[in-house]
């Protein structure tokens, strides 16, 4: 993979920590926006651009990747790019990382990430947006449940090491 590969990997990463962060709706995001200036800093030293071609008109010859089609029955002039899932990634001009996008007639609008809706349909129950949802992890550590078993094997290891 190489250089070019981690680079752009750290360009989309950004991007994806930038959306986020713009569309999120709490009070202390200002340490995640200084960690997103740094690292803008850096793609920057690498003449490395980002593109989201959002809202722009559907092309052939663009540097992407269609995922899914929204529009199928639309003509393909009336095509735009309404969501972006990854961005098109360049480096002094050249494209090192073609974008990957939605195709429709409407630009997709993004939700707030602390949204939660009723569903009307379900009769009224509550359902969380997706980015929101963490499971908690299915087992504990060993260490987490057992410690004094870690205590005993560094002692048994300096018992042998003497």
């Amino acid at each position: 993979m190489g250089m070019k590969a981690d680079i752009s990997d750290l360009a989309v990463a950004a991007w994806r920590l930038e959306r986020w962060l713009d569309n999120l709706e709490a009070e202390r995001k200002m340490a995640a926006k200084s960690a997103l200036r740094s690292i803008k800093k850096y793609l920057e030293a690498f003449d490395i651009e980002i593109v989201d071609p959002v809202g722009a008109a559907f092309d052939p010859g663009l540097a992407i990747e269609v995922v899914n089609n929204e529009a199928e029955d639309a003509d393909e002039s009336d095509l735009i790019i309404a969501a972006t899932s990854s961005p098109i990634i360049k480096q002094d001009g050249a494209v090192i990382q073609r974008g990957r996008v939605i195709l429709g007639t409407s630009v997709n609008k993004p939700k707030p990430n602390a949204e939660i809706k009723a569903d009307a349909d379900a009769g009224g129950e509550l359902r969380a947006d997706v980015n929101q949802v963490r499971l908690p992890p299915s087992k504990p550590r060993k260490s987490e449940h057992r410690p004094f078993v870690k205590r005993k094997r560094r002692a048994k290891r300096k018992k042998h090491r003497k």
